[in-house]
């Protein structure tokens, strides 16, 4: 099976089985409860790992635990806001699937995708923070025939954009997803000690790329200054529901200069984005 048309019916998949779980069959008490309160929340904020999310669940009061599935939410207040905080866990099928979850039984009026980065523009330091002026899906592509023995050439690889059928009508095609431009203007004036706060295109693939060619060809290809796996498929999940989505991703490491992974950045993001809620406005 080809591999667009796999992940395809994957996220098609997941779609159904987040909806059975939100719609049709609970979880056990926490998920009733998820359902319990059909008002909306202003801002679903989501990290993949436990540091990711630590300064949030801090800053959270009347804090909710709920299970719903395989993924764990927490609801609550931060400032004047109605926020749940998701743990997504690592990489596209675990996001989407969140991401679904979290739409279908908390109605956010925007969801926040932030977490740790790796660098793909050179000029990016450690503990800088980038905000999603767009994610893409930078480990989307088509290669072009080459028989046995030619090897594996970068420049024969052509991108592969994503297409939703919006109200199930045309399809339309995603070259990146846009992020909301008045919670990115939010973060950008958002006070940071740690490092710069920059506007960028975030990229997300399920990789871990180490190779500085490779860092580079996606740059030059997607445009993406960094590179996660999760911001790209929130992103895409959202804009099927009609979601105000943005990006927020701190750079934990760079082959460019620190290859050294810097767990602690998780936090640092986090309480960053803590302070960006509590600056938000309506």
């Amino acid at each position: 099976m080809k591999t667009n048309r796999f992940c395809a019916l994957l996220v098609r998949a997941l779609v159904v089985v987040c909806l059975t779980f939100s719609l049709g069959a609970p979880s056990g008490a926490q998920n009733e409860s998820a359902r319990k309160d059909n008002s909306t929340v202003d801002i679903v904020v989501q990290g993949a790992l436990d540091s990711e999310i630590q300064p949030l669940l801090a800053a959270l009061e009347e804090k909710e635990q709920i299970q719903i599935a395989a993924w764990t939410f927490w609801r609550g207040r931060i400032g004047s806001k109605r926020v749940v905080v998701s743990r997504t866990e690592v990489g596209p099928v675990n996001a989407v699937a969140a991401t679904t979850l979290a739409i279908v039984n908390f109605k956010p009026k925007i969801i926040i995708n932030q977490g740790t980065a790796g660098a793909s523009d050179p000029e990016l330091k450690v503990f800088d923070i980038v905000v999603g002026e767009a994610a893409v899906d930078y480990g989307a592509f088509r290669s072009s025939h080459a028989d046995a023995g030619q090897g594996i050439d970068m420049s024969r690889w052509r991108p592969m954009y994503h297409r939703l059928r919006i109200d199930g009508k045309e399809r339309k095609t995603f070259p990146r997803f846009v992020g909301d431009e008045e919670t990115m203007r939010v973060a950008l004036e958002t006070t940071y000690k740690r490092g710069r706060v920059v506007k960028g295109i975030i990229g997300s693939a399920f990789e871990f790329n180490k190779e500085i060619d490779r860092l580079v060809w996606a740059r030059k290809t997607f445009g993406n200054v960094s590179e996660d796996m999760e911001s790209a498929y929130v992103a895409g999940a959202a804009e099927g529901f009609k979601i105000r989505f943005l990006a927020i991703r701190v750079i934990s490491d760079s082959e460019f200069h620190s290859p050294r992974l810097e767990e602690i950045a998780g936090e640092y993001c986090a309480a960053f984005v803590v302070d960006v809620i509590r600056k938000m406005m309506g």
